[in-house]
């Protein structure tokens, strides 16, 4: 099984774009502001720019280049 932590920090930097859909489905566009890493629970985590907390890896889809 892939390392879901591993496989977005080796293609994702700290800065880049991406879209976060928050509880009741809105998605925001945002900018990653750490690396991704597990809580101590073992959840695959990120935090955002102007998101307080962190949010599921799962939740977080970095945006297409165009």
């Amino acid at each position: 099984m892939t390392n879901p932590v591993e496989a977005w920090n080796s293609q994702n930097p700290v800065g880049t774009a991406v879209v976060v859909t928050k509880d009741f489905g809105e998605q925001v566009p945002t900018k990653t502001r750490s690396m991704a890493q597990y809580l101590p629970s073992g959840t695959p985590v990120i935090w955002l720019d102007g998101i307080t907390g962190c949010y599921l890896l799962e939740r977080v889809k970095a945006e297409e280049i165009a």
